[in-house]
């Protein structure tokens, strides 16, 4: 017999680097695809799956100081946000750890957008979850 702390340990997996290049909620991208597919199962969807973020990495690119905001959904009505907005400062790069970022657990692809973008600045972002299901 084994001990169980009656938590969930899932698998840890890191987004692809993706660029922020739109403003506002209305241009927000996905950041992080659940992986609900599987080929052994012929390409069905198997069960439901939840992520938790365990850590955001960012890169400003010449942005000016901003804000961005995590989430779930696209378009303006559709986008919910999970996490308070998180600065990331001009030129440099923002590394938010599992003791930064409030526990939240989600059953939809993660979203994120900038609030502004300084002329020609971009902001590239990763992001690393616990997938569980």
């Amino acid at each position: 017999m084994g001990y169980s702390t009656g938590v969930d340990i899932g698998v840890r997996l890191q987004s692809p680097i993706t660029n922020l290049a739109g403003v506002g909620a209305l241009n927000a991208v996905v950041i992080y695809q659940i992986s609900n597919w599987s080929v052994a199962m012929g390409g069905q969807m198997v069960g439901t799956k939840s992520v938790r973020i365990k850590r955001v990495k960012m890169r400003n690119i010449a942005a000016g100081n901003q804000v961005v905001i995590i989430g779930t959904g696209l378009l303006v009505a559709g986008f919910v946000p999970l996490l308070p907005g998180l600065d990331s400062m001009n030129g440099l790069t923002d590394d938010f750890v599992e003791d930064d970022l409030p526990q939240v657990e989600a059953f939809a692809d993660i979203t994120a957008y900038p609030v502004a973008l300084g002329v020609g600045g971009t902001i590239d972002i990763q992001i690393e979850v616990e997938e569980n299901g």
